[in-house]
């Protein structure tokens, strides 16, 4: 787990830099100083109560969105075209970047630079705002000497994951309020109506059925038990947190979360365009296989896409080709590998890659698509089939006692 280390150091020009680093030692964050060329003075740890008292007031609501990132590559890349030199880029992007908590972070970079460090070295400091692949490709921009090529991509790389996103969010919205209403008018129904024709029933002298009986027992709970479920509710919440730390079990909910019908095969889809994608970027950059396969590493949040990528890197790396390591994991598909082959024969890997990764962007958007048009239905059936019991358990000793009184 990463740490927050405070550092004075020297410049080159013998003045003194202070900062904070994220890392995961003093060793690293000392060695990270001298690829910076700073002459280390002294290092310590940021201990979090410190850290809330010193830290300065501001509101910084989330983290940096795909669409910010985008449009920070979108501006990056039309300045540096124009001939601007990167601090000036930076340093006009800042100010007319909205996000405070960007702006201040991007200032930061500024200031990194100006210290002697390289782009991506700089944007390393600040992981809230520059994630771990957009830092990889700045650097094998830097590398390769097209920079502005590689912001030109991610741009369009951010812009599909925000749309994406955005088009999730907006099939599911509809659901999730319909949802609550159905919840609602069901508490309503048990926790009120229910109550009200049990008890006269209850007068009545009759016999409730089994499904009023459950209902009714499910009432009194929701009535005097609500705290106590509220409770039992957070601690459950609280515990399944503290297991998901566990390796096995954090590794079994990501193979969940490619594997579920409809929303796992987004996910799934997602991960493979990017790593397409990501891996196409870095073999173009003039990146060696191995080294872009090292790196995709770091990009991976899914535990169990990670832990394939570590195995598939070790295969390459002990003489199998490419789309023979992809074909013996259980993550890559046969069409991905094929494709992945034809490209290793033909010399046009990074081309046949960036292919896939279109064909993934249309999978995934008929996938939503596909989402939108059988969620709602199910939730319908579902949601309309509890109502249904609902009111068949508040009429069935209604209609009892209609037919002992007819009988009379």
């Amino acid at each position: 787990m990463e740490k927050q280390f405070t550092y004075k150091a020297k410049d080159q020009r013998g003045e003194t830099v202070t900062g904070t680093m994220a890392g995961q030692s003093r060793r690293e964050v000392a060695l990270i100083l001298q690829t910076q060329n700073l002459i280390v003075l002294e290092i310590g740890e940021k201990k979090k109560s410190r850290e809330l008292l010193n830290k300065e007031i501001s509101i910084r609501i989330g983290t940096v969105t795909d669409g910010e990132l985008s449009r920070f590559c979108r501006q990056f890349h039309i300045m540096q075209n124009a001939g601007i030199p990167i601090l000036t880029c930076l340093e006009l992007i800042s100010e007319e970047t909205k996000n405070k908590g960007f702006a201040q972070d991007i200032s930061g970079v500024c200031h990194q630079i100006k210290s002697g460090a390289s782009l991506s070295q700089a944007m390393t400091v600040y992981r809230k705002s520059f994630p771990t692949l957009f830092v990889f490709m700045v650097e094998a921009g830097e590398i390769s000497g097209n920079l502005n090529d590689i912001l030109l991509k991610m741009a369009a790389h951010y812009q599909t994951e925000e749309k994406n996103r955005a088009q999730l969010q907006q099939t599911l919205f509809y659901p999730m309020i319909l949802s609550i209403v159905f919840v609602l008018v069901l508490i309503f129904l048990i926790t009120t109506v229910l109550p009200t024709f049990a008890d006269m029933i209850l007068i009545m002298n009759a016999d409730l059925p089994g499904p009023t009986r459950f209902l009714m027992g499910l009432s009194h709970a929701l009535s005097t038990g609500w705290p106590m479920m509220i409770l039992i509710s957070v601690g459950l919440a609280a515990g399944f947190t503290c297991l998901t730390e566990i390796d096995s079990v954090a590794n079994f909910r990501d193979w969940l979360k490619i594997k579920l019908p409809l929303i796992g095969t987004i996910n799934h889809q997602r991960y493979l365009g990017r790593i397409a994608a990501t891996l196409g970027m870095l073999l173009e950059s003039g990146i060696d296989l191995l080294a872009a396969l090292k790196r995709l590493e770091g990009i991976a949040d899914n535990r169990y896409i990670k832990g394939e990528l570590i195995v598939l890197r070790e295969k390459v790396t002990n003489g199998k080709s490419l789309s023979q390591s992809m074909a013996e994991s259980d993550v890559v598909p046969s069409l991905f590998c094929q494709l992945v082959a034809i490209g290793e024969a033909s010399g046009a890997l990074p081309e046949v890659l960036c292919t896939l990764n279109l064909i993934y962007e249309d999978e995934i958007r008929s996938r939503i698509q596909l989402l939108n048009t059988s969620l709602e239905p199910v939730i319908l059936l579902i949601f309309g089939g509890l109502v249904l019991f609902v009111l068949a358990a508040i009429m069935l000793p209604v209609f009892e006692i209609y037919s002992a009184y007819s009988s009379i």
